[in-house]
């Protein structure tokens, strides 16, 4: 799945899990706006003109409800007597009370299995259990996993307008469930050998808008795209790594 920034256009892959963590909102690694992927979601990478997909039926959770019954007891019509016992009108509430639990966990776990996400995951649920006491809360110790960062594609190329330069562009992604700091990339060009040719470092400033803010570190599941530039030492460069520090 696709969606598209609309301050800037930007085409950005998207995925259930991604969908799910964040309710659809995303921030675009290009111009940095935050937008709703739902309202712009695509089945496969949209062409200029093409109007996102729309929304289709509300999945069908097992559960009928008496909305005519509850319509009238709402009204009044159907009121118990004064002189009925106290006993049966709290049973019947707790009925009510019960039955709403019920469709709201359904509706929960449902959306759960529809998204492939683990319900703990969701930050709603996770705030829920802490507050609970089901699980312990995180540490406030700021997190850090470069092997959660995923490179998602990547692409070496001379530059379109500048001789004797590189132009890398790839996309990252932070996989973890929380934020965590921008990483520092390290590009190294190869030979036909495989032995680096030269290195080149780039800090969180050097591939970041120059408005974008380091604080809040990498949402998770958000794409982000990377144009770097970079020097061609010439034939010899056969290949890269790209690398996060």
């Amino acid at each position: 799945m696709y969606t598209r920034c609309k301050g800037c256009h930007t085409v950005h892959p998207v995925n259930a899990s991604l969908l799910a963590t964040a309710g659809g909102k995303f921030r675009c690694g290009k111009c940095k706006k935050t937008g709703n992927a739902l309202e712009a979601l695509f089945d496969e990478w949209p062409q200029a003109g093409d109007r996102p997909t729309a929304p289709g039926p509300i999945p069908d959770l097992g559960l009928t409800i008496d909305l005519a019954g509850a319509k009238v007891s709402r009204s009044g019509e159907d009121e118990p007597a004064e002189n009925e016992p106290a006993s049966r009108k709290s049973l019947m509430r707790f009925a009510w009370v019960t039955m709403a639990l019920v469709v709201i966990i359904a509706v929960t776990i449902k959306l759960a299995d529809y998204f492939d996400q683990p319900l703990l995951e969701v930050p709603a649920i996770q705030s829920a259990a802490n507050w609970l006491g089901f699980q312990a809360p995180r540490s406030a110790e700021e997190f850090r996993d470069l092997a959660q960062i995923h490179l998602v594609n990547r692409d070496l190329r001379s530059h379109p307008f500048e001789a004797d330069m590189l132009q890398l562009t790839a996309t990252i992604v932070n996989r973890a469930s929380t934020p965590q700091p921008y990483p520092d990339l390290e590009i190294i060009l190869l030979d036909a050998s495989g032995q680096p040719v030269s290195r080149s470092l780039f800090r969180p400033a050097d591939y970041l808008a120059e408005d974008a803010s380091t604080a809040a570190g990498m949402t998770p599941q958000a794409y982000l795209p990377l144009v770097l530039d970079l020097p061609d030492p010439g034939q010899v460069a056969v290949g890269f790594e790209l690398n996060f520090l």
